[in-house]
């Protein structure tokens, strides 16, 4: 009870009486808010003072009342103070007014609270799954990270995965605002071992601020060189045919992948398996049955060439004509790949007779043959037991005395000519491509 007593001590009640000099007086003891019966000994020595309260006679009630209330007071903030020193390990001095408070560990730091205005917490809400991973992007333009492929869809959901983790390998080869055409490298296909070959067109739609791919309708769209073209229709009219059955407007095929090779830009391959060969042609090309093996017709209808082939290997036969002066005019180093897998070194070559005309004819030969000689007849083939007999030419047998199939020139220099055109390299090119399956 020191503290409350120290305090009650302040409340100091000898300045009303240097205010009321001169007026009748009374002793009145120190009055305690609900005391009703005399205090103990105990109790008078506790709360005693040793000077007198004097006050006016006419201020008597007043101060009563005052002094009620101030120690009414008192034991409110002693019980405070009390409650407040709980666990102290030590009484207060003697004599101290105002309670110091014990040093103890802080449990742990409060955060400072910042000066600037706190912002009004906003409700948290748990978001239903939107099945979209890669979610809206901004809007940055047109980037392969940003894009979503569809993998499952009904008449109230979609279920979206990334369609790569890799974007480099699927640079943007064309887009719009709402359409968007990827291309996927080679180094891409190595990596991620997609099927069907690199032969697509990845093309992908905005959906609500979204690019999604969706394979199965318009994600999907082959490459210029992959298009199988009929007879009659260009490149272009054939993809444009291709992005009407996807549904991406046809006006915007130049934007997204581009104006298209001619015919004459593309290869179409062509497998035989009566023959045992593979080979690619120009895609205005055509290959048509011959009586020995097929032959090649150029975009002009013409026949440029025949090809022959037989697992049986071997040359023989001789003629009985005077031999005649033969050269090579022109020649294209190839290789042919052998059944083995193996690749075999020749050449193409324009061979001439000097007469009258000028005999020639295109040829694929080995690497080791002559360039030039005299013969009465030539053989224009590659034989050896890696790929059987394999002839690409216009003549098998070539001979000085017989025009067969041989080509006709006026002089050597118009036989140099032809070698340098356009139809003898497309011959050295199907040379080039052969591949020897059986």
């Amino acid at each position: 009870m020191d503290r409350i007593e120290n305090l009650i001590r302040n409340l100091d009640p000898m300045r009303a009486e240097k205010e009321s000099a001169g007026s009748p007086t009374e002793n009145i003891p120190p009055l305690l808010a609900g005391d009703e019966t005399p205090e103990s000994e105990l109790d008078s020595d506790a709360f005693s003072d040793d000077a007198p309260v004097v006050v006016p006679l006419r201020r008597r009630r007043t101060l009563a009342v005052s002094l009620a209330g101030a120690a009414a007071a008192a034991v409110v903030v002693g019980a405070v103070v009390v409650s407040g020193s709980l666990g102290a390990k030590s009484p207060l001095p003697a004599g101290t007014t105002d309670p110091v408070p014990s040093v103890e560990p802080s449990p742990s730091a409060e955060p400072t609270p910042s000066t600037a205005p706190s912002e009004t917490a906003q409700p948290t809400t748990t978001a239903e799954p939107t099945g979209v991973p890669t979610g809206p992007p901004v809007d940055v333009g047109c980037r392969a990270q940003d894009v979503d492929r569809v993998m499952e869809q009904g008449s109230d959901f979609m279920s979206l995965t990334p369609l790569t983790s890799n974007p480099e390998h699927y640079p943007v080869i064309g887009c719009t605002d709402d359409w968007m055409a990827m291309e996927l490298t080679d180094e891409g296909y190595l990596a991620e071992a997609k099927d069907g070959g690199n032969a697509w067109f990845f093309i992908a739609k905005r959906v609500d601020g979204q690019w999604l791919v969706d394979i199965d309708t318009y994600g999907a769209v082959l490459k210029w060189d992959t298009h199988a073209h009929p007879e009659g229709l260009t490149p272009k009219e054939v993809m444009d045919q291709r992005f009407i059955a996807a549904g991406i407007p046809v006006e915007l095929r130049p934007a997204l992948v581009g104006v298209g090779p001619s015919l004459s830009d593309l290869r179409r391959t062509h497998q035989f398996p009566e023959l045992g060969v593979v080979f690619e042609t120009r895609a205005d090309w055509e290959v048509v049955p011959a009586s020995q093996g097929v032959d090649l017709v150029n975009a002009a209808g013409q026949k440029v060439a025949n090809l022959q082939h037989s697992s049986a290997s071997g040359l023989g036969g001789a003629c009985a004509q005077d031999p005649v002066p033969w050269e090579e005019v022109g020649a294209i180093p190839v290789s042919v790949t052998g059944s083995g897998g193996a690749e075999v070194d020749a050449r193409f070559v324009l061979r001439v007779f000097e007469g009258d005309p000028v005999l020639a004819a295109p040829s694929l030969i080995g690497a080791d043959q002559p360039s030039s000689g005299e013969s009465c007849m030539l053989y224009n083939a590659i034989s050896g037991p890696e790929m059987g007999l394999l002839s690409l030419s216009t003549s098998f047998m070539f001979s000085p005395y017989e025009q067969g199939n041989a080509l006709e020139f006026d002089s050597v220099a118009e036989a140099e000519a032809y070698a340098q055109s356009e139809e003898f390299a497309q011959l050295a090119a199907i040379a080039d491509s052969i591949t020897v399956t059986d």
